[in-house]
């Protein structure tokens, strides 16, 4: 039998622990507003094969720790073959910048992608180091299928961000963006808060996984 994840349950005492529940809690959108999350277990996650693949671009500047969030029942699928890119002929819709893999920094952005219900209030987030080099920056839709020359991934920009001087690094530069949400500089913006898409799944490493109860209000 192949074994396609190796997970190991983090100490609540843990500095990483502690790193990832400060990054949960300060990044909840205000509006948001009709649950709250709490962190029941984190996980480090080891995928088969997915380290190694992820080697050639682990040299590539601007790193971050980002989350990734998505239903249950995907998560079978996501343990065996990792995150995977939505194949040219399937829909188009609800991809925004085009078929990639979607990133956030704002953690209830994410959330919401689990589909969780009163009834059903469990839910999995990943937190992944995404390799993002120079990003393609854009403040409305644009169906992209190849990235401009020169770009290695695209960054939605939104109007409310975690403060950029309250980030912590990690890991031989990862940036990890746990600051209270700020507005940003941007005027103008199609979105609320900033999405961070990738076009090869090379670029990036699940990390953790979260669980997370939903307690709706």
């Amino acid at each position: 039998m192949k074994i396609y994840l190796i997970s190991h349950p983090l100490s609540k005492r843990s500095a990483e622990y502690k790193r990832i529940v400060k990054y949960a809690r300060n990044t909840h959108a205000l509006t948001h507003d009709t649950y709250t999350l709490q962190i029941e277990n984190i996980f480090s996650v080891d995928r088969s094969g997915e380290l190694e693949r992820y080697a050639e671009f682990k040299k590539l500047h601007n790193r971050m720790l980002l989350w990734h969030g998505s239903r249950l029942s995907n998560f079978v699928g996501i343990i065996s073959q990792g995150l995977r890119i939505a194949p040219p002929e399937s829909l188009t819709s609800g991809h925004m910048f085009g078929k990639g893999i979607y990133f956030a920094d704002m953690v209830s952005k994410s959330a919401n992608y689990c589909n969780a219900t009163p009834a059903d209030p469990y839910g999995l987030l990943l937190l992944c180091e995404v390799a993002l080099g120079d990003m393609y920056e854009l403040t409305e839709s644009e169906f992209l299928t190849k990235l401009p020359r020169g770009k290695h991934s695209v960054k939605g920009l939104g109007m409310n961000v975690p403060n950029p001087a309250q980030v912590e690094i990690i890991d031989d530069g990862v940036v990890v963006p746990l600051g209270k949400a700020v507005q940003s500089n941007i005027k103008e913006s199609h979105l609320q808060y900033n999405e961070y898409i990738i076009y090869n799944v090379k670029q990036m490493n699940i990390k953790y996984l979260v669980k997370v109860k939903f307690q709706f209000k």
